[in-house]
């Protein structure tokens, strides 16, 4: 372990709490500009009073840091939080809801098991690694589910399956149909895609729309290099990956995300093949989330400095891939009063996105059709000028309810008048003509910062003025459009309270504590803290299982079904 630096004369970014690597006591952590091999980075560094001193890099560049700062954005948190004694103090050790937490999630993220048909050494699930089994019921479905839609003010409108492989479950087309009958509105499955490649793919697939699957989250590690899956998978996937896209492609669906995760040394390489896949195949990609690895297991700082893969990392790899020297992506946050302001005006479903800026970045990138190359965002928008208007019309307009006196001056007469009905009617009416005047005057003003009115210019101009997330999936699914984003999940090196208290993925599982009861747990918190003490808890039985004999059925259905 490397002696403790002097901070003396070190820029301060924040103060925050963290984790001891060690034993997980909540304990103090600095964010501080200091050198790193010769070049200045953004480092985090903490103490444990048993364990001693820890560092990591979490940006290696700090111009950029820097500037995603500015975008912090609390919007709403949890009303009905059932369990209200959690007081956070001890976070994230006191999850539940506790009343710590800063935001509302946006996705509803359900494990419907652990069991899983590779047995992949970077998994947090693998009940071949651990022994025991966790796969909540149909009716424990329906009571986590129930429990997402009940959230006040603002539910979750997104459901992420995932686990270990969802698609083991027989009974999975009947959870994706559960979910649409609850009220979720975009459901995803995140998958290896094993199942969906057999030769049978294609009318799986076709099933899971039918029950209303509207995005498959598809692990994609590589593009080109069949090593690159032998490292992470334990065996060459990239046949099976490309397969699944064909399936997709047969069966009509237009929805996947590549989900590659970006292990420095195993993938980094591979991000600019990624995004030429996307590229190719945009008739059924939506997009791309990059996800740099967590690191799991005893590491010393040496090692982190090796290993670790930072957000900066991945911006500048994919300004290399674009031909985009000093590329800068927007913080997830930077959006959020745009998006609440759009969704707010047109009575659509709404999202909090008010994520803390250092969780990951998004942005839009389409293809221009005569050259074929990749145009940016900023290509089509003054980016700054339409978030700063976005945030000035739902400051004076929205948050600041700065009403005309119409209300108090008329509603109220006529509620004496005609009767309490009259006087809602016409508050009601009022309140639609107030929210479609505001409408127009935001695209009004918003027109100002369009780079022309043609190509993905116009592309977008419908989200703006019908948002939701039908327009949104449109917007990707027809046309030469495509979501690149990243989210880089915490470890207990890298881990931030700050961030886990601004979570808009959350886990839901049942209460080991509480029978009958949700336990709802923010996601870095739940996979670094949690998970293995809750899991064995509400394990249904324990099991002998082989990752060897795993990997060997992966090998022999691939050989069956894929002829790899």
């Amino acid at each position: 372990m490397t002696m403790e630096p002097n901070l003396e004369g070190k820029k301060l970014y924040r103060r925050t709490k963290s984790v001891c690597p060690e034993c997980l006591k909540q304990i103090d952590a600095n964010l501080v500009l200091d050198e790193l091999e010769g070049k200045d980075a953004v480092l985090m560094r903490k103490k444990c009073s048993e364990h001693g001193y820890f560092e990591d890099i979490i940006s290696r560049n700090p111009q950029e840091y820097e500037r995603n700062q500015q975008y912090y954005h609390d919007y709403c948190t949890i009303e009905n939080k059932k369990h209200g004694e959690r007081s956070g103090k001890n976070c994230p050790h006191e999850c539940g809801m506790c009343d710590a937490h800063k935001s509302s999630p946006c996705i509803a993220l359900i494990d419907v098991t652990n069991r899983c048909n590779l047995a992949c050494p970077i998994c947090f699930a693998n009940a071949s690694a651990k022994g025991y089994v966790v796969e909540p019921t149909l009716d424990e479905l329906r009571t986590i589910m129930t429990h997402f839609r009940s959230i006040k003010p603002i539910p979750p409108v997104l459901l992420q399956l995932s686990g270990g492989e969802p698609t083991v479950r027989d009974d999975f087309v009947e959870i994706v149909r559960m979910g649409k009958e609850l009220g979720f509105v975009e459901i995803m499955l995140t998958t290896n895609g094993l199942k969906l490649a057999a030769r049978n793919g294609p009318q799986y697939i076709k099933d899971l729309m039918a029950a209303g699957l509207n995005a498959i989250y598809l692990s994609f590690d590589s593009a080109d290099d069949p090593e690159v899956y032998r490292k992470a998978r334990g065996v060459n996937l990239l046949p099976q990956k490309k397969r699944v896209i064909e399936n997709c492609r047969k069966a009509g669906f237009k929805g996947v995300m590549l989900v590659p995760t970006i292990a420095k040394g195993v993938s980094d390489h591979q991000v600019g093949p990624i995004m030429e896949f996307a590229k190719a195949n945009r008739d059924v990609v939506s997009g791309v989330v990059f996800q740099p690895v967590s690191l799991c297991g005893r590491i010393d700082n040496e090692q982190i400095r090796e290993l670790r893969y930072t957000t900066s990392d991945l911006s500048k790899a994919i300004g290399e891939a674009v031909g985009i020297t000093n590329n800068y992506i927007y913080p997830i946050p930077a959006t959020s009063n745009l998006t609440k302001l759009i969704a707010w005006y047109d009575y659509s479903s709404q999202f909090t996105m008010a994520s803390h800026p250092d969780c990951g970045f998004a942005t839009v990138m389409s293809i221009d059709t005569k050259t074929g190359k990749w145009m940016r965002v900023e290509d089509w928008f003054d980016v700054d000028g339409l978030l700063k208007w976005g945030d000035k019309v739902w400051d004076d307009f929205v948050c600041k309810n700065q009403w005309p006196t119409f209300s108090e001056k008329l509603i109220g007469p006529l509620a004496k008048l005609f009767g309490e009905k009259v006087g809602n009617v016409i508050n009601q009416a009022s309140d639609f003509a107030y929210r479609k005047a505001i409408k127009a005057y935001f695209m009004g003003g918003a027109m100002r910062y369009l780079k022309g009115i043609s190509g993905p210019v116009s592309d977008f101009i419908p989200i703006m003025l019908s948002p939701g997330l039908e327009t949104a999936a449109s917007f990707f699914e027809h046309g030469n459009n495509l979501l690149i984003s990243s989210m880089h999940f915490q470890d207990v090196y890298n881990f931030d309270i700050e961030r886990v208290q601004r979570c808009l993925v959350h886990y839901g599982m049942m209460d080991p504590d509480r029978p009958g009861d949700v336990l709802q747990v923010p996601f870095c918190a739940f996979n670094s803290i949690h998970r293995e003490n809750v899991e064995k808890r509400i394990a249904v039985q324990n099991v002998k299982l082989d990752a060897n004999e795993i990997t060997a059925k992966a090998k022999e259905f691939l050989e069956k079904e894929v002829g790899n």
